[in-house]
């Protein structure tokens, strides 16, 4: 494994025509369901040990790019083990704005089924669903953010519980085994919905809606399913969301998660660009950019992941 040592980040600072006032970050005001206070983004990540390389750099290039930077309040989920990790991103960047939550891994541990991937089966990844915010932005921590994300925060989510880019293209039934689909009972769930594939690494949740019509029971009523009977999925926390929301989803432009780039689940072999313009680039996937660094078997895109590293890390070595 590979040593490093985290120093402190620049800082970023708002430029005139940014307001800061402290009345702003007390809440985002309302109306007619709409968020209509676009000052303050806010953007939830979960702390894990093992992706702590990955948060730091995340959010640097928040940072780095946005044009309120200030403005940006984080909300970090991590377990009561990793929530000492927290003060180690604020050494790295002392003027962050953040709040941290505890995330109890008994309310989803016994819901859990085995997944192609054991780091797909940890508590943590299911913790986006009971955040008790209004409105935030999820990422996972393998991203790499190169625009502003206020642009992001800004979309109008329609009244939907959470905005992401679509896929409709993409052969929806692969998702789910032979069984489920086979299970009349079950496979009636998309009927008169319109299904379509998106990753769950970065969406705009209005979690006011989410929690009116109860979307974080759904999500748990499809693990109960998977975890008594037949099993109807393989693939983690992924599933459980694309049956909870599939068809109610507002899409989001596809600049803003170019996900896939850690390769496949099983190989995570290397991975380029989708067409089109980039705002954001997402490691999904088995090969993470700091793993394959560390390994010497770094792809080409990992490059641009390890130049925002010289900013927070020093002293990489080898033991």
């Amino acid at each position: 494994l590979s040593s490093f040592h985290f120093k402190e980040a620049p800082t970023f600072w708002n430029g005139k025509e940014c307001i800061t006032s402290e009345s702003h970050f007390s809440g985002l005001a309302e109306k007619d369901g709409q968020v209509c206070d676009l000052l303050v983004v806010h953007a939830a990540m979960t702390l894990n040990l093992s992706y702590l390389r990955g948060s730091a750099v995340a959010i640097l290039s928040i940072l780095e790019h946005a044009t309120c930077p200030e403005n940006v309040i984080f909300h970090f989920l991590a377990s009561e083990q990793d929530a000492a990790l927290a003060q180690t991103l604020k050494h790295v960047f002392p003027y962050l704005t953040f709040k941290l939550y505890e995330f109890d891994a008994n309310l989803v541990k016994d819901k859990i089924s085995a997944s192609i991937r054991k780091a797909l089966e940890q508590p943590l990844h299911y913790a986006r669903t009971y955040l008790c915010v209004k409105r935030v932005i999820y990422l996972d921590s393998d991203v790499l953010v190169i625009d502003d994300i206020s642009q992001l925060w800004a979309t109008q989510l329609d009244r939907h519980p959470l905005g992401a880019p679509v896929y409709c293209q993409v052969d929806f039934t692969r998702y789910f085994t032979d069984a489920f689909w086979k299970d009349a009972a079950l496979s009636a769930v998309f009927e008169g919905r319109n299904p379509c594939y998106f990753n769950t690494g970065v969406m705009v949740m209005d979690l006011e809606v989410w929690r009116f019509w109860g979307y974080t029971k759904a999500i748990e009523d499809w693990m109960e399913v998977q975890k008594s009977g037949t099993r109807i999925y393989d693939l983690g926390s992924l599933p459980p969301f694309l049956l909870a929301f599939a068809g109610d989803v507002q899409p989001i432009e596809h600049r803003w998660n170019h996900h896939g780039l850690g390769g496949d689940n099983l190989n995570g072999i290397c991975s380029t660009l989708h067409q089109g313009s980039v705002s954001l680039m997402h490691w999904s996937g088995k090969g993470k950019p700091w793993v394959r660094l560390d390994n010497g078997k770094p792809c080409a895109l990992d490059s641009l992941w390890h130049y925002n590293t010289l900013v927070v890390y020093r002293n990489f070595y080898r033991n």
